[in-house]
């Protein structure tokens, strides 16, 4: 059956007609009109709904107040503020060093050769034959000549400037246009020692930034397309989930494990996000981020009653001492 279009009113008479607390009618539609009813209530409703209730449609739990659902969806978007902006941090020291170690050992303009690409298949790609190999990185050396082609067709004045100029574009200017996530791809076909060189920068083995990379690159996407971040886990096309390696931070907070031996917290969720920024960000960056992370949180918790900020922190990963983290 065809959804049949609501109007704001309907839409308020139905939320008050499952328990929901409008005090203010008029606020209430004007955030509505703007804001989207799925993206707010659809959205952000699942912490405020009854689990116990029976009946046929949903019911909200006692108490609970549209102006609290409002106010975990303006979090949202102040978290999403705060995350792109050190996962950009981040991104642009990775894409440095990259292009500046690359075209230190193969030239400026060589990241188009397969040669200067591992094209061996490695232990954990025993599935892969050598040809199927080949043909990933070959993809991702098109990948970054259609790049070329789509800042030219753009008319970028840097991209435009070199190829007019010298016939090629340095790395070093390339790289400043690729995504994250083919940043990420660029890192995990690299040779072992370049690999190598690249992490100890960021004092990480190469499979921990490959995997850290992937991973920022989807909450970065989230960030950047607006959608919810809060209790946004990590996983990938086929839906299992892409988990960060277990580290000493897991330990130090005390971190509980599951009945497969593996951490609750802090593995695929936004709290293992924080991790990577206390791995990869300087400790006065770290330092901003925790700051600014402790205000967010303390702001909701004066917005919110039906539901408690641990409610909230265990839906995002958070274990309930995550400030220790700032001192670790």
């Amino acid at each position: 059956m065809d959804k049949k279009f609501s109007t704001t009113n309907t839409q308020l008479r139905k939320l008050r007609s499952r328990g929901l607390i409008i005090p203010n009618g008029s606020r209430a539609k004007h955030i509505l009109e703007m804001e989207n009813y799925y993206n707010i209530i659809n959205g952000y409703k699942e912490l405020f709904i009854d689990s116990s209730y029976q009946g046929e449609d949903e019911q909200y739990k006692a108490g609970s107040n549209f102006n609290e659902i409002y106010a975990l969806y303006t979090f949202d978007r102040e978290l999403r503020n705060l995350f792109i902006r050190y996962i950009l941090e981040i991104e642009n020291n990775i894409k440095s060093v990259i292009a500046h170690d690359f075209s230190k050992k193969y030239g400026h303009d060589n990241y188009l050769k397969l040669a200067n690409f591992d094209t061996t298949v490695q232990n954990y790609e025993k599935k892969k034959t050598i040809a199927q190999k080949n043909g990933e990185i070959v993809d991702l050396i098109a990948g970054l000549q259609r790049e070329i082609s789509n800042q030219l067709r753009k008319n970028s004045p840097m991209i435009s400037h070199h190829v007019l100029t010298y016939g090629y574009i340095p790395l070093w200017v390339l790289i400043n246009t690729l995504s994250l996530g083919t940043v990420s791809k660029f890192y995990s076909y690299l040779k072992q020692k370049d690999q190598n060189d690249i992490g100890r920068k960021f004092n990480l083995k190469p499979e921990e930034l490959s995997k850290f990379l992937f991973i920022l690159a989807l909450y970065r996407n989230a960030c950047a397309h607006d959608e919810r971040l809060f209790n946004l886990k990590s996983r990938k096309a086929d839906t299992k989930p892409n988990s960060i390696k277990d580290n000493s931070l897991h330990t130090q907070l005390g971190i509980p494990k599951n009945s497969s031996n593996t951490y609750i917290k802090g593995k695929n969720d936004l709290f293992a996000i924080v991790i990577i920024f206390k791995l990869m960000l300087s400790k006065k960056a770290f330092n901003k981020f925790a700051f600014a992370m402790k205000e967010l949180f303390d702001k909701l918790s004066k917005e919110i009653a039906t539901i408690s900020l641990a409610d909230v922190e265990q839906e995002m990963g958070f274990p309930s001492n995550w400030w220790d983290i700032k001192n670790l």
